[in-house]
């Protein structure tokens, strides 16, 4: 760490595309930092964030900036594991303004969840829009493992998390999976996912920009970025 998390984000913001900084940049910036073993300075990004674009924060605005943050962790949670993504919980609660506990009650979509269709529906349809025909020959490396894990994919990583577009876009998801898989070094599933933002329509330049920032957040972190893919790597059909 040789800079403040202000710098961070000022960094993050230069690098991404023009379309991807107001109101998202944050998204990548605290994925990385969770993924990359930083989780308690997701706190900070929340009050840079609040204190330069918010000086007249009200209780509705706050709203809406503390679902975008619980979205991306509900979403985070499933790629990087629920101890990390806790501790970024507690870091964002400390720096609360108006919402709390007291005025904030669990979603409605969170009430009486039917895995049995619409949700597996919805997973099963952004998971492939996604990988397309890369898919199922995955899903064959998973020998016995493969219906069950699918199921799991389908219904819930995707189905009840990553494909609910409530409130974070699929795009915006893609600013938060690709940092959570990308900053735990694993090759594969980060080219899955470089390869996932180009069939959501993003050009090789502005997926470049994306990763670039995810390394400024990762290498910040003092995480090492040797032997990542690139967009340019991949081989299949877009």
């Amino acid at each position: 760490m040789t800079s403040s998390i202000a710098a961070l984000c000022e960094e993050v913001k230069s690098i991404l595309p023009s379309d991807l900084r107001e109101d998202r940049w944050y998204l990548l910036t605290a994925a990385a930092l969770v993924a990359s073993g930083k989780p308690t300075e997701v706190g900070k990004v929340y009050e840079y964030l609040v204190d330069t674009e918010y000086p007249n924060l009200t209780l509705e605005q706050e709203r809406r900036i503390a679902s975008r943050f619980s979205d991306l962790l509900m979403k985070e949670w499933t790629l990087v594991g629920i101890p990390s993504v806790l501790m970024a919980i507690s870091s964002l609660a400390r720096v609360e303004k108006f919402v709390s506990a007291t005025n904030t009650a669990l979603g409605e979509k969170r009430i009486n969840i039917d895995l049995e269709k619409d949700i597996t529906e919805r997973g099963t349809k952004f998971i492939q829009l996604l990988y397309k025909q890369n898919l199922e020959p995955i899903f064959d490396t998973w020998g016995s493992y493969k219906e069950e894990f699918a199921w799991l994919e389908k219904s819930v990583i995707y189905g009840l998390f990553l494909a609910d577009q409530t409130v974070l876009s699929q795009v915006e998801t893609l600013l938060v999976t690709l940092p959570s898989i990308m900053c735990q070094g694993w090759p594969g599933p980060a080219l899955w996912h470089l390869r996932g933002l180009r069939r959501l329509g993003r050009s090789v330049e502005d997926v470049e920009k994306v990763q670039q920032a995810v390394e400024a957040v990762a290498v910040w972190s003092g995480k090492s970025i040797e032997g990542w893919p690139r967009v340019t790597d991949i081989k299949d059909e877009i």
